[in-house]
């Protein structure tokens, strides 16, 4: 979630919270039924729901934006959208470059029409933590799915760049 989801949450928890004390504090607890307790305790509970079904619904979002599809001459984001490779042996370069610049917006490119793209390969990333600098290597889990038509598509987890490597050669 965004940090002015999370701010939201925190503002709606201390509203009901706040408004719980004050029917104890003005003595509301002796003179009106304790459904309001109840009714209160049931919505902060649906608070908490909510935002835990938001973050959930938010991260499966992420982590399907998260999913490149390659080929031999392009890879293709649906955040980026289609960009062209030197070689198939730049394809887990250009793919750390995409998941890092990542800014999980809502503004989706088309996927390309088959004539224009000959998707070979599929990877979900599952996890990708760049860390310190261009030198060091990026946590990076997840799955290449090798597309083959004939024999059935082939699954290869992942959980390194080296292992990425590999698994698209």
């Amino acid at each position: 979630m965004k940090k002015s989801n999370w701010i939201g949450l925190a503002i709606a928890v201390l509203v009901d919270v706040f408004l719980l004390w004050l029917w104890f504090f003005l003595g509301f607890n002796q003179v009106d039924s304790p459904l309001d307790l109840v009714i209160s305790i049931i919505w902060l509970v649906a608070i908490v729901a909510v935002a835990a079904a938001v973050n959930r619904l938010e991260r499966q979002r992420e982590k399907r934006l998260r999913t490149i599809y390659v080929s031999s001459t392009a890879v293709f984001n649906k955040e980026r959208g289609l960009v062209s490779l030197g070689s198939a042996a730049a394809a887990p370069s250009v793919m750390e470059r995409i998941l890092r610049d990542m800014e999980y917006g809502f503004d989706l490119k088309e996927m390309p029409k088959p004539e224009e793209f000959n998707c070979r390969y599929v990877v979900q990333t599952d996890e990708y933590k760049a860390t310190g600098g261009e030198g060091g290597d990026p946590t990076w889990k997840g799955t290449v799915v090798a597309i083959d038509h004939a024999a059935g598509n082939r699954e290869m987890p992942f959980s390194s760049r080296d292992e990425l490597a590999a698994a698209l050669a």
